[in-house]
């Protein structure tokens, strides 16, 4: 409502509670889904039962639905995005565990809902109801932004049911118009679920993503950070402990960026970048010629020279009791803000003294919320440049049909 403007208020309830006579009510043309990621996560303890955690309730309810659903009110088009490993959601189950025996058609079809998980539920209920489905699996940095998050999307649509929703001329010939948008022809990304194999899953290849040249951190910072510079240093007790080592540590310089999640700012190990912002040395060199990409490079590696610290991901270093005892955390070290990691994620964010005009098509935080609140709600959210790009092969394969 803050940056969309809108006053209509929805009834407000979980969504295993929605019934079907008000999903058919709505007759909505667009689904847009992101379940709960955390059952299908490399964190999860268990992930072969991940269709019996109470997170999967509200996604396992809107296949159900999809599945009994009045055919005139289904979606004409399905978006879902999840973390990479969701396809693989049940999959793991020991083939040589016993299945109780029952003689029920109804306990036998749970057993087998049970033993199937998530994404087989998924693929079914697509195929079941006639859907073309392309699976992608996606990264920002596909697209040209410098941050890691690979996700899982699937693109499902039904193949003529927008014309047979839009049945008024008017909206028909609208429908018309916007077909000459539709240049792009994604149709070889799309089949029928083959549910006796395994899903297809495209890369930015396959639409024709050439690999992009990544641009730097410092494009994606605010302008000034010192009103916030308290909020974003990191307190004493997080860098003086033995598990800062974990930090992901980039500079300005840099042409990438760890994941961020909703534990940003609370944990260190895997929940995103943090910011040098100190002074960065650099090979003295007389010569004017001196290639740019080769002076980016020794600055950004002169943090090492300067502070033996190897700025690689964590994973990719070896532990150093005293890496970081030349490091002035209290000015050089710092959280991204949240509209730095808005920015790098898509959305598109102004500085607030740039003189652009705001308007309902830029992205702002409410002023109530607090900078710990807007990372919580970056870490649950999607990468817009990628959740866009989903939507546009889903839009256009729709019209195209």
């Amino acid at each position: 409502n803050h940056n969309h403007h809108n006053k209509k208020l929805f009834r407000q309830t979980p969504i295993e509670r929605i019934t079907q006579e008000e999903l058919e009510m709505h007759s909505a043309h667009i689904w847009c889904m992101s379940p709960p990621c955390q059952p299908h996560t490399r964190q999860h303890s268990n992930q072969q039962c991940e269709i019996d955690d109470p997170r999967s309730k509200s996604f396992l309810h809107l296949c159900d639905m999809i599945g009994s659903m009045e055919e005139s009110t289904l979606p004409c088009l399905v978006l879902l995005e999840n973390v990479v490993g969701f396809e693989l959601s049940g999959t793991a189950v020991d083939d040589d565990a016993q299945t109780p025996q029952s003689t029920d058609e109804s306990e036998l079809n749970q057993q087998n809902h049970i033993r199937r998980g998530s994404f087989q539920t998924w693929r079914e209920v697509l195929s079941k109801r006639d859907y073309r489905v392309a699976h992608f699996h996606l990264d920002p940095t596909d697209l040209g932004l410098p941050n890691a998050r690979p996700r899982h999307y699937t693109v499902a649509f039904r193949p003529g049911s927008l014309h047979a929703k839009l049945k008024d001329d008017s909206i028909s010939t609208q429908l018309k118009a916007t077909e000459s948008l539709a240049s792009n022809n994604y149709d070889n990304l799309f089949t029928e679920e083959m549910l006796n194999k395994p899903p297809i899953i495209h890369g930015p290849k396959s639409f024709g993503a050439a690999p992009p040249t990544l641009p730097c951190i410092g494009d994606f910072l605010d302008a000034d950070c010192k009103i916030e510079s308290s909020l974003l240093r990191i307190p004493e007790k997080v860098w003086s402990s033995s598990s800062a080592w974990c930090f992901d540590v980039v500079t300005s310089l840099h042409h990438r960026s760890a994941c961020f999640t909703h534990s940003y700012g609370s944990f260190v190990r895997g929940t995103g970048s943090i910011i040098y912002t100190g002074p960065l040395e650099t090979e003295s060199n007389d010569s004017d010629e001196v290639d740019k990409n080769s002076r980016k490079r020794n600055r950004a590696t002169a943090f090492l020279a300067s502070t033996r610290f190897d700025l690689e991901a964590p994973e990719a270093r070896s532990f150093d009791a005293d890496w970081s005892k030349d490091i002035d955390w209290e000015n050089d070290m710092r959280y991204l803000s949240g509209t730095e990691i808005a920015r790098l994620m898509g959305f598109p964010v102004s500085d607030a003294d740039d003189g652009i005009d705001k308007s309902f098509r830029e992205f702002s935080f409410p002023s109530t919320i607090t900078v710990k609140q807007q990372w919580k709600l970056l870490g649950n959210s999607l990468n817009v440049e990628v959740a866009g790009k989903v939507a546009e092969i889903g839009i256009k394969s729709l019209f195209m049909q």
